[in-house]
């Protein structure tokens, strides 16, 4: 018995697919030979799932990929299409060649009938009316079989990119699976199969749409999902999954840690003279060092363990063709009310100000269940910034942070120079004081808030001394250990304000520092 089966469902992986087909079998008492074709030629022969109701029983199956070709009605209509297109163009082809032929026999006739000696007046009008009406005809048709051959050509392009880009097209393989099934009566039963295959994978991107600031943001999320399974799914249900299948699950162990004395090894013995003490001891202890350390990685290296999966399941069936070609599917939509919009600029690497918004967690239409998920229950992902309708470019969400750069804004203008450098030595130490100026000017009509980083060297060696002064502008958010100031400021409508930063290096005078 020959059957088909029908893909379902399929839940699709970050990487890979879980696919379910079903069929319905008419089983005859005793034993039943049956092929079901139709899966797809790369699932993992480990992952496949068989189920069959009615007390049958199937006692033994077998998979196999079959090599042979296998076309639809719609390739056959391609390539009926494109013999068609091809035969047109090697008619159009040689009626053009017939064309210049006749034009070239039709020249050289005239040429040589007016070429006799007793030639008249009346003879030349003839020869040159006859020529003119022949030649408009014959012209004619040229532009028109050119015409005609162009587009034939361009239609044989396009008739061969729809073929190369069918899923169908050609010699294709295609899963079969031999079962011997053992029925205790004649009976109808559906044939359940699960098997995941890797070919097939999906991404969240997102559009993040702000109308201005101080105003929700709406967070559209959407899956670009493809599959390469070499089965074309038509009218599927999908759940889209976070989970992480076929991977080592298994938990790791940690086996006995010996160490002891290393000896060296024969061959250096042999080379015991040519060395110091002193370098065969560093050796000694390089050698010692990288064994064990070596040990250590390999004890510690596992797995983690399985974590709660994210699924959204599609409510409306899917057709996702096998050609690889991402397609797009809506997720949904969650309003962001609290928002921290901000503006942000490090003047010492660029004085463009970008507009920042900070998001909260919790999304404003969640349920409860939903909020106390952390953070807002979505995946990182590429996302495309619409500012009040207006495509501002791309950007990368970041779900541990929720942190998203919106855009720069040239209405808030900053400048930062070195306003002193100067250097001075004493005795055996070098000092060098060096003062920077940031000025900034709010020409927006509205208040904004300005979060400004700037930012000091930090010595690695008790010998260099840096001490940030007391001119440096106060109210900064001091990170010592990384050298860090943070000013958070609020700017009215026009305001300007300065920032000074000025620090004092100490080192000794015959050094040189960078």
């Amino acid at each position: 018995m020959f059957l088909l089966a029908a893909i379902t469902a399929a839940t699709l992986f970050l990487n890979g697919a879980e696919i379910h087909q079903t069929e319905s079998l008419s089983l005859a008492k005793g034993m039943n030979e049956i092929r079901v074709e139709g899966l797809s030629p790369f699932l993992n022969t480990s992952s496949l799932q068989l189920s069959l109701a009615g007390g049958a029983v199937i006692t033994s199956s077998q998979f196999m990929t079959d090599y042979l070709s296998s076309s639809t009605a719609q390739h056959d209509d391609l390539e009926r299409a494109l013999a068609n297109k091809q035969a047109q163009l090697t008619r159009l082809t040689n009626e053009a060649a017939t064309n210049l032929t006749s034009l070239s026999l039709l020249e050289s006739g005239v040429r040589a009938s007016m070429s006799y000696d007793r030639v008249t007046t009346a003879t030349v009008d003839a020869n040159l009316k006859f020529y003119q009406s022949k030649a408009a005809a014959l012209y004619s048709d040229k532009l028109a079989l050119d015409a005609s051959i162009a587009q034939t050509k361009e239609e044989i392009k396009q008739l061969e990119a729809q073929i190369k880009e069918s899923s169908t097209s050609g010699k294709t393989r295609s899963g079969v699976l031999l079962l011997t099934i053992s029925s205790p009566k004649a009976q109808r039963q559906p044939l359940e199969i699960r098997y995941f295959t890797p070919q097939a994978s999906w991404s969240m991107h997102y559009d993040i749409n702000v109308k201005a600031i101080g105003k929700p943001i709406e967070l559209v999320k959407k899956a670009y999902v493809s599959q390469t399974t070499g089965l074309d799914w038509s009218a599927v249900r999908l759940t889209l999954s976070t989970a992480t299948p076929m991977r080592n699950n298994q938990a790791p162990e940690l086996s006995t840690w010996f160490i002891n004395k290393y000896e060296k090894p024969l061959y250096y013995a042999t080379r015991a003279a040519k060395v110091t003490n002193v370098a065969f001891a560093a050796m000694d202890n390089m050698v010692f060092e990288e064994e064990a350390e070596m040990a250590t990685m390999d004890d510690f290296v596992s797995t983690t363990e399985n974590e709660v999966a994210l699924e959204y399941k599609i409510d409306v069936p899917y057709d996702v063709q096998g050609n690889g070609k991402e397609q797009i599917i809506a997720l949904g939509t969650e309003t962001l009310t609290n928002v921290d919009y901000a503006y942000y600029v490090v003047p010492k690497v660029s004085t463009d100000v970008f507009l920042i918004a900070d998001l909260s967690i919790t999304p404003a239409n969640s349920v409860a269940a939903d909020a106390a998920r952390s953070p807002l229950a979505l995946l990182p992902g590429a996302a495309s910034i619409h500012y009040n309708g207006t495509y501002f470019g791309e950007t990368y969400l970041n779900t541990n942070s929720l942190h998203l750069t919106l855009g720069t804004d040239p209405t808030i203008r900053v400048k930062r120079e070195k306003i002193q450098d100067l250097t001075s030595t004493k005795g055996a130490t070098t000092t060098q004081a060096l003062t920077y100026r940031t000025s900034i000017t709010n020409a927006k009509s509205t208040p904004v808030k300005l979060i400004v980083k700037d930012q000091y060297p930090v010595s690695q060696n008790k010998e260099i001394k840096v001490t940030l002064s007391d001119k440096t502008t106060t109210g900064a958010v001091n990170d010592a250990e990384r050298g860090l100031l943070t000013y958070t400021l609020s700017l009215a409508p026009a305001a300007e304000q300065t920032l000074i930063l000025d620090y004092t290096l100490r080192y000794p005078k015959d050094w040189t520092i960078r």
